[in-house]
């Protein structure tokens, strides 16, 4: 009976021991699952961070490195431009270049020879010789190879400053733009009417300018007075007018309805040739049966542009 008391008592103390040291390691433990979650927490974090740091400096390093390809500059970058003709090219460097409110426009001389043609602001003064000069620099850089001429027109759209290859070579290189250079410039602009406007002294009766106007068929000629109307699509010449240069017979004519000030009417639509400052052109005129009004109509300067300068009555035309 002893020993099995001693062998119960031993494992008794076995037991009390075994609890005591699983109470010291789920003691010892309890914080873990925290801690190792704390830890996860913390890596994530940590990856995150890394990462976002790795695609900044790929993307640093990208805006960096793609100008080797795209250029420096906005010049650059334009002129890189791929599937771009040398008209799209040289024009958006040109307004690029240029001030804004600036227009301009290129056409082809000869051949690959190109000539920039650039428009001041109908309501601007002429820059002077040397500041257009310091705007052409960008373009000679990037467009002299194909750039044989550039002029450049005033707000009545006439020409005023003309650059020939020679002093476009001289702006490219960024030679002085001496007094005898510019002086030389301004006399090639005066002498270089191509795409020049012609002036037409208007009347002006209240806020209206009516443009004298002449009429022509095979069997006549009348000069009259017309209305300036761009609101009206088609040009309308009275009956008095028509009748002078040959057509008579309005009832076999076909007819079309127009809507005006005095309401709807529908007019007879013959042919006739129309001049205006020079500028002849066969249009359809509707014959206004009504009155003796004459009205210019925006079909006439189909190709055409206007300047209207209401204040001084004339108005500036060219063609586009």
């Amino acid at each position: 009976m002893k020993p099995s008391k001693v062998l119960r008592s031993l494992l008794i103390l076995a037991l009390i021991g075994w609890a005591m040291q699983a109470a010291h390691f789920a003691y010892k433990n309890a914080a873990t699952p925290a801690r190792i979650k704390s830890e996860g927490v913390k890596s994530r974090n940590r990856l995150e961070l890394d990462y976002t740091q790795s695609m900044r400096e790929l993307e640093h390093e990208y805006e960096k490195q793609k100008k080797l390809a795209t250029g420096e500059t906005v010049y650059d970058r334009i002129f890189n431009t791929q599937e771009q003709s040398i008209l799209d090219l040289t024009k958006r460097i040109s307004q690029e270049a240029l001030p804004e409110g600036w227009t301009c426009d290129v056409k082809v001389e000869e051949f690959t020879h190109f000539i920039l043609l650039i428009y001041v602001p109908h309501n601007s003064k002429r820059p002077s010789t040397v500041q257009i000069a310091s705007y052409l620099q960008p373009i000679a850089k990037y467009c002299g190879w194909c750039l044989a001429n550039v002029a450049v027109f005033d707000k009545t759209h006439k020409s005023y400053l003309f650059f020939d290859r020679d002093i476009l070579d001289k702006i490219r290189k960024g030679d002085e733009f001496s007094h005898d250079l510019a002086r030389r410039t301004e006399e090639l602009g005066g002498l270089f009417t191509r795409f020049n406007s012609i002036t037409i002294e208007c009347e002006k009766q209240q806020s209206h300018l009516w443009l004298p106007v002449e009429v022509i068929s095979g069997e006549g000629m009348v000069t009259c007075y017309a209305l300036f109307d761009t609101g009206a699509s088609t040009t309308m010449l009275s009956v008095d007018v028509i009748s002078k240069t040959g057509y008579a017979n309005f009832q076999s004519a076909p007819r079309r309805r127009f809507s005006t000030a005095n309401g709807l009417m529908t007019c007879p639509i013959v042919s006739r040739e129309v001049s205006v400052g020079g500028f002849r052109r066969t249009l359809e005129v509707a014959v206004n049966e009504r009155d003796e009004l004459n009205l210019l109509g925006v079909n006439f300067f189909d190709g055409m542009d206007y300047i209207a300068d209401f204040q001084n009555s004339v108005i500036y035309m060219w063609e586009k």
